[in-house]
């Protein structure tokens, strides 16, 4: 499939979501009018910043899909991880408004009615609500798509928070305290907080490039696997995401007598190696070829000519030393 379907596959699948976020949350309001439960209300706004942020995902896979440009030469793809910023900072507005609203009527309760017809509409949202998240992070890992992960996980955190205000509600029911009406709104008003942090703390660590260290040492243990002899040294490797397209960069030591093309072959392999190993649509690979020197012969096991030293033993890499600078100086 190509990257162009790929995304229309996205989009396709989060004009579905958004669809029926805004069908939900028209039931959680139509809940809400008829039983004046502060309780449901939280939930309602919760599903308002399940629209909204819907349609800017919409937008946001509509901009990530444009291909390279000169002024993009990664490509748009960063644009979810934006979209993906806003979407917790207005669950953050949404739980801060719960709890200022929740606070306002536990010092003055207000009537609640028809609370059974609540309960019964809640939980068919809650049940619908946790089936999309669990579609749209299945299709966010096969499309590689943030913003229809972390989308998926705000779908199933809404639908947990709606299970557990619903428990609440029945407690309400049978015991007849308005203060559980409010207190439950406090409590969800401070979970959907601690969601828009994980939210934010997941799309500010890529928008600032922070190192991916669960996929460097993948790459690291797969380049160690599968070293050849003729690589002598593998140093400075790097790697960043930019939506669907990943940058790789790495310096290479090769035997410093090697062609131009012994040299490509040895490149094309390593390349290789990385690319089947990265989640991205596509993977931009940089290589810089080193020539050995003098006192890198006693890690070197080939049958060379030119050697100065005995060979000793191997230059044992780890994830730190294929990630670090090179600690050989020329001679």
């Amino acid at each position: 499939m190509t990257v162009t379907a790929k995304f229309q596959d996205k989009i396709r699948i989060q004009w579905y979501i958004f669809i029926i976020g805004l069908i939900l949350f028209i039931v959680k309001i139509i809940a809400f009018l008829m039983t004046n439960s502060v309780g449901i209300l939280s939930d309602a706004l919760e599903s308002t910043v399940n629209v909204i942020t819907g349609f800017i995902t919409l937008k946001s896979l509509h901009w990530a899909s444009k291909p390279q440009d000169e002024d993009h030469p990664y490509g748009h793809g960063k644009i979810e991880l934006i979209t993906a910023s806003l979407e917790g900072i207005l669950i953050g507005v949404a739980g801060t408004l719960i709890i200022i609203e929740a606070l306002q009527r536990l010092g003055t309760p207000t009537e609640i009615i028809a609370i059974d017809l609540g309960i019964v509409l809640l939980l068919v949202t809650a049940i619908i609500n946790y089936l999309m998240g669990r579609y749209s992070i299945y299709q966010g890992k096969k499309n590689k798509s943030v913003s229809l992960t972390t989308g998926g996980k705000h779908l199933i955190s809404d639908a947990y928070t709606t299970i557990a205000l619903v428990s609440g509600l029945i407690i309400f029911y049978f015991t007849g305290f308005s203060w559980v009406d409010s207190l439950l709104g406090v409590i969800f008003g401070i979970f959907i907080l601690y969601t828009a942090y994980g939210v934010l703390k997941e799309t500010v660590t890529g928008l600032l490039d922070e190192a991916d260290v669960n996929t460097l040492h993948l790459l690291a243990a797969q380049i160690i696997s599968k070293r050849n002899a003729c690589w002598v040294n593998i140093h400075k490797l790097t790697y960043l995401k930019f939506g669907h397209i990943s940058h790789v960069d790495l310096h290479l030591t090769l035997p410093w007598y090697y062609d131009v093309r012994q040299s490509t072959e040895e490149i094309t392999q390593l390349k290789k190696i990385i690319r089947i190993n990265l989640p991205e649509d596509l993977v931009e690979i940089s290589v810089q070829s080193e020539p050995c020197i003098t006192n890198m012969c006693s890690q070197c096991d080939l049958d060379c000519s030119y050697r100065k030293y005995n060979f000793m033993d191997y230059n044992q890499w780890t994830t730190e030393k294929i990630t670090g600078k090179n600690k050989f100086t020329y001679e």
